[in-house]
């Protein structure tokens, strides 16, 4: 009894040693299994996992804009100036005075040059009765040298003596010559009257045109000489109503730059209105400032309201293009090229298809500037070329052209790190 129990026991400890041992195999395959699944297959596949930055694509309109600083001035603007030299004696005007044409400005001190018009007309008045006194004495000659010439040719040159005869000629003809020379007297007198009269009236400043005292740069008392440049007094603006805008383009912008452009701008004083104006000009001549050159361009501007003034600053916007009602993409779009990875290979057929051409374009001929290039959509998780037509870019946004995009296609902007990092 006792040695078939112990037989019995012997048999099923053989039986649960035997299971115990496979079990322990089992585990240790299980283990194994999942440790080559996590470091082969797992990483593997995490390694052909790649992800994308992407943006939508959009439609609307887009406006190209050069953004240029200049300077407001009146569109005629006079600097009234003396020509004669003398002391302010009288001022009339102020800043912001309105004017007319011909209006009395300032006065000279003139007693200096009424001096000079009286002398001057006392001249005139001394070589008009030298001239009458000429005039008398070559009548008196002449008669004299007809009397001799008669009285000779009368004797048949007997009397009186030939010397006679001329000297009575000689007196005669010197006679003439006073004569001419007293009327050029009288000419240069009355030369000198006048000029003398204009300086006295230049000694009253006058307004030249109607418009608005901008500055004054002068004072009762102070001096005057005028040599080669006439010293500035007054200067006036005919018309604030309408002003010019002169910015500065930079030479990467002026070839898109054109007369009869749109531009809007600001001023400090008003930073939260927007005014308005055309472009009237663009100007040839280069301005070079520390090796960047500009060109001025001149925006007509309507000031109806006098709000701007001369000299404020301004920041203006050019609409140089516009696009619209156009597909529109980001600009890293454009620069994005992906990674081809192992279980893209076979996908390589999208990334290499030609472009797909717009009805009725010839590439080659049609296009001029504009060029087609490549972007990627994501599509299945997987990035697929497809060709646009370039239209205009603002240096951000771009409009495009193309048949196989349309809105809401993902664009992919840029690739991030494997494994999503």
């Amino acid at each position: 009894m006792d040695a078939n129990l112990q037989n019995e026991l012997k048999n099923y400890s053989n039986k649960n040693s035997k299971k115990k041992y496979f079990f322990i195999i089992f585990i240790i395959l299980l283990l194994g299994s999942a440790v080559y699944y996590y470091f082969f297959i797992s990483q593997a596949k995490k390694e052909d996992v790649v992800l994308y930055n992407t943006k939508k694509v959009t439609k609307g309109d887009l406006s190209v804009v050069v953004s240029a600083t200049g300077t407001l001035n009146p569109t005629n603007s006079v600097e009234i100036g003396v020509e004669v030299s003398g002391t302010i004696k009288e001022i009339y005007v102020d800043f912001n005075d309105e004017v007319e044409v011909g209006q009395l400005l300032a006065i000279l001190d003139t007693r200096k040059l009424q001096s000079e018009v009286d002398g001057q007309t006392a001249s005139l008045g001394i070589s008009k009765a030298n001239l009458k006194e000429s005039e008398v004495n070559l009548r008196n000659k002449k008669a004299v040298y007809d009397r001799t010439l008669k009285m000779y040719n009368s004797s048949g040159g007997k009397y009186p003596s030939i010397n006679e005869l001329d000297d009575a000629k000689f007196a005669y003809e010197s006679s003439v010559s006073s004569l001419e020379a007293s009327k050029a007297k009288v000419e240069q007198s009355s030369f000198s009257l006048n000029t003398a009269k204009q300086n006295l009236d230049k000694a009253y400043v006058k307004s030249s045109i109607k418009g608005i005292v901008l500055n004054r740069a002068v004072e009762v008392g102070q001096t005057l000489a005028a040599s080669m440049n006439a010293p500035k007094l007054f200067t006036l603006a005919k018309d604030l109503t309408q002003m010019d805008l002169i910015v500065s383009i930079d030479e990467s912008d002026v070839a898109d730059i054109k007369k009869d452009l749109d531009v809007t701008f600001t001023v400090d004083a008003y930073p939260n209105k927007n005014f308005k104006g055309k472009i009237k000009q663009v100007r040839l001549n280069p301005v070079t400032v520390n090796g960047v050159v500009t060109y001025e361009t001149v925006v007509g501007v309507n000031n109806e309201e006098l709000l701007l003034r001369p000299g404020m600053t301004a920041t203006a916007q050019i609409n140089t293009k516009q696009s619209l009602d156009k597909l529109m993409i980001p600009n890293g779009a454009l620069r994005f090229k992906p990674k081809v990875q192992s279980e893209q290979k076979a996908n390589t057929m999208n990334l290499v298809q030609p472009p797909r051409r717009l009805p009725g374009e010839n590439p080659s001929k049609d296009l001029g500037k504009k060029e087609f290039s490549p972007i990627f959509i994501l599509e299945n998780n997987q990035p697929k070329r497809v060709m646009v037509k370039v239209l205009e870019t603002d240096g951000k946004i771009t409009t495009v052209e193309s048949n196989d995009l349309k809105v809401d296609d993902e664009l992919i902007i840029s690739q991030k790190s494997d494994n999503g990092k």
